[in-house]
């Protein structure tokens, strides 16, 4: 079976697995897909639904943009210098393990709830995996990949941009694929603090007497990072085909 008709087989099998469950527990309780579905038709019908999910969508995008600008130059940083390395690693250990919801409260008397409160949201909870990410490429980068460089007299710039970019390239395209799964949880739960955008969308389908408005928008939040995913995969074939090959599972 191809990989394509594999996949079409593990969607059919959740969503199967899925309508039971939700036929089991009913409407009230955990809608089934074929009552979110319509649902689903329902929502993206109402022109106010889709204009706020762009909304929301742009600051997402603002903060995650941010994050990669200032995470992949720093995770460099520190994989190639060890005083990079020893200033700013305490950091990253300490900020990477906090709920980014702690610094909620603060964010608020800060900048408000509006625009620049969510982009800083998506930016804190993005940034120290995009920051790991690339510093533990930029730190597994085979020293004999550097001596070769160095044995045909290869300059300091000529050496970054032929060996050190290629080996660290897959790690940025890995990093960005994070960051971005990281970037949308962060939209969601920074609206629903504040109940705005799609947070405020999920706050208000959970007074509804069915679950499936409020399955229906999972689901197209769902959908967004997988077809952000699916545009990243995609740059990575194009960018850093040779990342892609050796790290595709063989079958038996």
């Amino acid at each position: 079976m191809t990989d394509l008709g594999l996949k079409t087989l593990g969607v059919a099998l959740a969503l199967l697995l899925w309508e039971a469950i939700g036929r089991g527990f009913g409407a009230e309780l955990f809608a089934p897909p074929s009552a979110v579905l319509p649902a689903l038709g329902a929502l993206l019908g109402q022109g106010d639904v889709l204009t706020t999910l762009g909304n929301s969508l742009l600051a997402m995008l603002a903060g995650y943009a941010l994050a990669c600008v200032v995470a992949i130059p720093l995770g460099v940083a520190m994989g190639r210098s060890a005083w990079c390395d020893m200033l700013l690693h305490p950091w990253l250990s300490m900020f990477i393990v906090t709920s980014v919801a702690a610094v909620v409260p603060v964010l608020i008397l800060m900048l408000g709830t509006g625009f620049w409160f969510r982009m800083a949201i998506v930016f804190l909870a993005a940034v120290w995996y995009v920051m790991l990410t690339v510093y533990q490429g930029a730190r597994g980068i085979e020293p004999r990949w550097l001596e070769v460089g160095r044995a045909f007299g290869a300059s300091t710039t000529f050496t970054f941009r032929k060996i050190v970019l290629p080996a660290l390239l897959p790690y940025v395209l890995v990093a960005l694929r994070i960051g971005i799964t990281h970037a949308i949880r962060a939209m969601v739960v920074a609206e629903l603090f504040v109940l705005v955008g799609v947070g405020k969308l999920l706050h208000d389908t959970g007074f509804d007497l069915s679950t499936a408005p409020m399955l229906a928008l999972l689901v197209m939040i769902a959908a967004v990072g997988i077809v952000a995913n699916v545009l990243l995969d995609a740059l990575a074939r194009q960018l850093a085909p040779w990342s892609t090959a050796h790290t595709r599972p063989r079958r038996a």
